[in-house]
């Protein structure tokens, strides 16, 4: 996609967000329910063993291979099950942002950038809470909210370092040693020859070089 294409892209996704969308909403709705429940999974736990406490790694682990594998096989692979992922991942987001070119314009811009506010919600429903009764009943309530609080600060841990990465040029991340490091990556994964192929940990590389996805190079033109 050449820069003429993204721009009329871009025009054409701002025309169809809602004239009531508001980004900071979207924002700060994501982040009080996320702060909300880490808080309360973590007031929980009471006194946990060496052995539960290995349920907090794990579960951050788990959620570093969710991500890894929705991004690759669902988010660059259409399927039925995915359908709306990919449709909103790779139409939308990676037409809107491409290699070089991976800042946001404006506030509006986050919608493109942030998940939708309703999948915290979605995530804590569908997966958390029968997942966490599950450790509960089998396990141990520290067990469980142990998980709890590895799932939802893994889903934080996504948002926070994704929006990073399409923060204006000259942030504050690009002066950070391994965060502008990861955020280079992440920028190589928004070239259009290898977004199906390599860089789909958005937060710590873990399973891209585990299984042979992890692509590097070193940046060579300013972005814009």
């Amino acid at each position: 996609m050449n820069f003429n294409a993204m721009e009329n892209y871009r025009a054409k996704y701002r025309s169809e967000v809602g004239k009531y969308y508001n980004g900071w909403v979207h924002m700060l709705s994501v982040v009080i329910v996320g702060i909300a429940s880490l808080s309360y999974f973590i007031y929980q736990i009471n006194e946990p063993t060496v052995t539960e406490w290995l349920t907090l790694p794990i579960a951050i682990l788990c959620v570093n291979f969710a991500e890894y594998a929705a991004h690759r096989w669902l988010g660059h692979i259409h399927t039925k099950i995915g359908s709306l992922f990919y449709s909103r991942h790779t139409g939308d987001h990676h037409s809107f942002f491409v290699e070089d070119y991976m800042p946001y314009q404006s506030v509006r811009d986050w919608r493109v950038v942030l998940f939708p506010t309703y999948l915290i919600f979605a995530f804590l429903i569908g997966l958390i809470l029968p997942m966490g009764a599950v450790l509960y009943f089998t396990f141990s309530a520290n067990v469980a909210f142990l998980m709890a609080t590895g799932g939802i600060f893994g889903y934080l841990f996504y948002e926070v370092m994704h929006f990073s990465y399409h923060l204006p040029n000259g942030s504050f991340v690009e002066k950070v040693p391994v965060w502008r490091e990861l955020r280079q990556l992440h920028n190589l994964h928004h070239r259009r020859s290898i977004m199906v192929k390599e860089n789909f940990n958005i937060t710590l590389p873990i399973f891209d070089f585990l299984l042979g996805t992890l692509y590097w190079e070193k940046p060579n033109k300013k972005e814009s």
